[in-house]
């Protein structure tokens, strides 16, 4: 590790989040040190009281510090906004405010201060926040022009602090608006990228799944063998692939209606789902066709699987316009060989399945 990523981590820390929150406060304290750096120099030029500008320079720096330790310990997590933002304003405006009654003839420098102190919780305040902390920040200006008025009135004189005053009025709650207007459009980009994210997770569910029987597609299935394969090339395990047809679903349809043929189709999948295994893989290949995939199993064990599965979809019971209608299924089973694609497997487990309904349907054969 060098010794920048050593600082970095020691400063900003490790998590993400921590280091966007630590390195905003951070560059709070910068800012703070670069105008206190202006009002030392101009009470140095003007040759002001010293003493009490660093008095309050070293206050307000302990205020900040305190903050950026909360911070950076984790502490402010316990809170609804681990970035204490509203705190930090607060104190930046006491800061301002208390400056402003020690700066004298440059006490101008406390106003682009306190905009940019407001701008800086912009982005991250709700309107009703945004708004309480600019009537915070002008009472604590409003205090502050007042009590200097009242004590030096001759450098404060009350017809120059009531204009102050009168432009800080101004000025302020117009931030605070512009600051509503930047929160609502926040949320609503928010609101927006929360249904975009929906709206993407259903596209990805319906491009990967069948509508109808909720299980995967072929398109999504291939992608799985394909995957399967090249663990298998890997590990040197096979798997084994198994297509299965519905037995005269043709019938079904052209006697009952596509609505029946539907119906027969969810209540093979159903069934499936109570037989198969959690790492059972099974996808609707085309019309009444299925592939089902099993990793890590002996082709025995596959075998007695797609058994079980035959026999509890021959006990079906559905009824169609008063009509019984009998399911059953016939079914092709190979084991993937290592080396070989895997269309050459779907082909070997499709001649099972012809020699399965050749043989007269309601079958398993395996290879």
């Amino acid at each position: 590790m060098s010794v920048n990523q050593y600082l970095g981590e020691l400063l900003l820390g490790t998590d993400p989040a921590m280091r966007l929150r630590v390195a905003q406060t951070g560059l709070a304290l910068l800012l703070m040190l670069t105008g206190m750096a202006v009002v030392l120099w101009a009470a140095w030029a003007l040759h002001l009281p010293r003493e009490p500008l660093y008095l309050w320079t070293l206050s307000s720096l302990f205020a900040i510090v305190i903050v950026y330790m909360t911070i950076r310990c984790g502490w402010s997590e316990h809170f609804k906004d681990p970035s204490l933002t509203l705190p930090q304003m607060a104190i930046a405006i006491i800061c301002s405010a208390s400056g402003y009654a020690l700066m004298g003839p440059v006490r101008a420098i406390a106003f682009p201060n306190l905009l940019i102190i407001l701008m800086f919780g912009m982005f991250g305040l709700r309107a009703a926040s945004a708004f309480g902390i600019s009537i915070f920040a002008l009472l604590a200006f409003g205090l502050s022009m007042a009590l200097m008025t009242s004590i030096n009135p001759e450098t404060y004189p009350a017809t120059v602090e009531l204009a102050h005053f009168m432009m800080l009025s101004i000025v302020v709650p117009a931030v605070s608006v512009l600051a509503g207007r930047l929160s609502r459009i926040r949320r609503r980009l928010g609101q927006q990228k929360q249904e975009l994210s929906v709206a993407l997770e259903q596209i990805k569910l319906m491009a990967a799944h069948d509508d109808l029987t909720g299980l995967l597609n072929r398109r999504h299935m291939q992608v799985l063998l394909e995957q399967e394969t090249q663990r298998s090339l890997r590990s040197g395990r096979g798997f084994c692939v198994a297509l299965l047809d519905l037995d005269h679903f043709k019938r079904v349809n052209d006697r009952h209606g596509h609505a029946a043929g539907d119906a027969v189709l969810r209540a093979f999948s159903d069934s499936a789902q109570t037989v198969l295994r959690r790492s059972d893989v099974l996808a609707r290949w085309g019309g009444e066709e299925f592939v089902l995939m099993q990793a890590d199993i002996s082709i025995e064990f596959a075998r007695a699987t797609i058994e079980r599965l035959r026999e509890q979809v021959t006990k079906l019971e559905l009824s169609f316009d008063e009509n019984r209608l009998q399911v059953s299924f016939s079914a092709g089973l190979t084991e993937h060989r290592v080396g070989e694609c895997v269309t050459q497997t779907l082909e070997r487990a499709d001649r099972l399945l012809y020699d399965a309904k050749a043989q007269g349907r309601n079958r398993v054969l395996a290879d």
